[in-house]
């Protein structure tokens, strides 16, 4: 009876989850002779006595204490999206990690800025960071700057990054990004910058970048974007920079493009553009560069593009564009580069505009004299 009891309390012990070093020792004993509990047996006379010591070290994993535990400069959530940016984008391999995960105090983590308790600024361009951009960004609600361009970054933009509506300059360029841009940047009505140049992003321009309305630079060139430029990019009034050049894009130039008459600098080259040239470009008379080359489109210059007198760069060869320069170019004094080649273009040959073509101090035309 005794002997089973015994084999009782080590079936208990066997059945604990720990990691046990067990020293055993038991005796049986009757009268003059010690009988071990191996080679004791029923026909064994006497009253035996077992005594057992049971010593046991109990080894239990090392639990390491989370890393935010320890930060109070910061939310924990934003703490962290900062630790998951670092091993999700191989931060022992950047280029400079100085006092990451190294110190409690992330104001002095290398490109980190805090303000009024909050991440306020991420400056991490050119950097080495490679992997995926992680979604536990989109907690840094407080965030106004995220520059992770000129780095080795893949994958797709975070659709979470929508949630970061004080941001004013968002900066992914020159990675190795692909899939489609998040509908949800849409939402991101404080945006300044959206930088997304030199990647690998496909799909179309979701509309919704219409609703950036503070908007002052917009450059998604040297993509795989394609579909048709949005109407709704007319709205970014505020717009100074558009650059969409170097894609798939096809369709028509909107009209719509006409009301940003904020903008500087215009480029849609190296598209699937057709279509004529909208008049209502003709409008943007701050404009300084346009370049619309290399595409498909047709039909006349619109004489209205006579209007744009800050216009330094026009650029429109590789089209199919036919008829006569109008008249109305003798206005654009500020013109010092005009490409007109590869197009059914012709010149005209009165004084005025022969003048006027002198001024031009790099004109590349077609050659060919209006009838």
């Amino acid at each position: 009876m005794k002997r089973n009891k015994f084999q009782l309390v080590w079936m208990i012990i066997a059945m604990l989850l720990l990691s046990l070093t067990v020293s055993q020792v038991v005796t049986a004993s009757s009268s003059s002779e010690t009988t071990s509990m191996n080679t004791a047996a029923v026909s064994d006379k006497g009253t035996f006595k077992y005594e057992t010591s049971l010593t046991y070290k109990v080894y239990l994993p090392l639990v390491e204490k989370p890393f935010c535990a320890g930060i109070s400069e910061i939310p924990q959530a934003e703490c962290e999206a900062l630790v998951v940016l670092y091993s999700s984008t191989n931060g022992a391999g950047w280029t400079n990690s100085t006092n990451w995960l190294v110190t409690n105090t992330p104001s002095n983590w290398y490109g980190v800025t805090i303000t009024n308790g909050h991440v306020s600024k991420l400056f991490l361009c050119c950097n080495q960071l490679s992997g995926s951009i992680p979604a536990e960004l989109g907690n840094l609600r407080n965030l106004v700057d995220l520059t992770l361009g000129s780095n080795q970054l893949s994958g797709s933009i975070p659709a979470e990054l929508g949630n970061l509506t004080n941001l004013g300059g968002l900066y992914l360029e020159i990675n190795q990004l692909n899939g489609s841009i998040p509908t949800g940047l849409g939402n991101l009505t404080k945006l300044q910058y959206l930088v997304l140049v030199w990647n690998q992003l496909s799909g179309s321009i979701p509309a919704e970048l219409g609703n950036l309305t503070s908007l002052e630079g917009l450059y998604l060139s040297n993509n795989q974007l394609s579909g048709s430029i949005p109407a709704e990019l007319g709205n970014l009034t505020s717009l100074v920079n558009l650059y969409l050049q170097n894609n798939q894009l096809s369709g028509s130039i909107p009209v719509e493009l006409g009301n940003l008459t904020n903008l500087g600098d215009f480029r849609l080259n190296g598209n699937q553009l057709s279509g004529s040239i909208p008049v209502e470009l003709g409008n943007l008379t701050n404009l300084e560069y346009m370049e619309i080359q290399e595409n498909q489109l047709s039909g006349s210059i619109p004489p209205e593009l006579g209007n744009l007198t800050n216009l330094m760069n026009l650029l429109l060869f590789g089209n199919q564009l036919s008829g006569s320069i109008p008249l109305s170019f003798t206005n654009l004094s500020l013109l010092d580069m005009f490409y007109f080649f590869a197009t059914y273009l012709c010149e005209p040959d009165t004084p005025d505009y022969l003048a006027w073509k002198n001024t031009v101090s790099d004109y590349q035309g077609t050659g060919v004299i209006c009838p």
